[in-house]
């Protein structure tokens, strides 16, 4: 049973995002989901005008739904809403069971992605499903070489087992197992890597272990390129308190977000994971 039964597409016409479309589809894990192409059309100042941008969206996911074969156990439609659209996106996010973002990414850091209100990094911050971001200059790969952010909090363990389930079917796959340290002098070895490295052998899935010390935004990145990694997987803990749940955490975003960091620097795709108990 696939692990995510719907994806949601946010189609604006960048190559990257289709492509991390496809190569999704072609996935075990992903051979029977329902996929929505969505795009959103914002209100105009006329209604010429807002004729104009509704056939241009109509065309735009025409275009897009043609560029898939038909696919046994996946369904495609799409839909075409008026509205904000990172509004839009977290909506119908919220109308479906079990649900996937997909959507592209300018990579802007925290402060210029607030003053140009990305539509990405408000999704991001809002989202409570997993999002995979695909900035717009990423070279979209087949996935086997999957790297994971790994440490003992839930958002982690629940990136783990997504990327279990990514690279489960996939003759050669391998989990990159990235640990980062803060001090030179913590254990080397921890419990949580050791259950990793037991779990991945006893599903006869190939792994590396890939450690370093030192801020962990930084050395995930740096570890992900050097590992050559088609796709990372990291956890993203939401710490919004529940009453603040319906607007950004800009304290998060102004301050030292792991996360968020990953996000603009990286340059595989990347899947944001989190976990029903953070």
């Amino acid at each position: 049973m696939p692990r995510f039964e719907n994806i949601i597409a946010a189609i604006d016409g960048s190559g990257p995002t289709e492509q991390m479309l496809h190569t999704l589809l072609s996935l075990p894990a992903f051979a029977q989901c329902h996929v929505t192409l969505l795009h959103a059309v914002p209100s105009q100042t006329s209604a010429e005008e807002m004729r104009a941008a509704w056939q241009k969206g109509q065309e735009l996911l025409a275009k897009t739904l043609q560029s898939f074969p038909a696919q046994p156990g996946v369904k495609i439609t799409t839909q075409l809403v008026e509205g904000d659209p990172k509004v839009v996106v977290l909506q119908v996010a919220e109308s479906l069971p079990d649900p996937l973002i997909v959507m592209g990414s300018r990579g802007r850091n925290r402060l210029m992605a607030i003053l140009q209100n990305s539509v990405s990094q408000y999704v991001f911050q809002l989202a409570s499903c997993p999002m995979l971001l695909v900035k717009d200059d990423a070279y979209v790969k087949y996935p086997s070489h999957v790297m994971v952010a790994l440490n003992n909090s839930p958002a982690a363990q629940a990136a783990f087992a997504t990327a279990l389930d990514l690279v489960a079917g996939i003759p050669g796959a391998q989990i990159f197992l990235a640990s980062v340290q803060l001090d030179a002098d913590a254990q080397a070895r921890d419990e949580t890597l050791d259950r990793a490295i037991a779990t991945l052998k006893s599903h006869q899935i190939g792994h590396r272990v890939l450690t370093a010390v030192g801020d962990p935004g930084t050395e995930i990145v740096r570890l992900a390129e050097e590992s050559k990694a088609d796709l990372l997987v990291m956890g993203s803990p939401d710490r919004r308190p529940s009453i603040a749940r319906s607007i950004p955490d800009l304290d998060r975003l102004l301050g030292r977000s792991v996360s968020d960091y990953v996000r603009v620097h990286i340059g595989c795709p990347v899947l944001m994971v989190r976990s029903a108990q953070d």
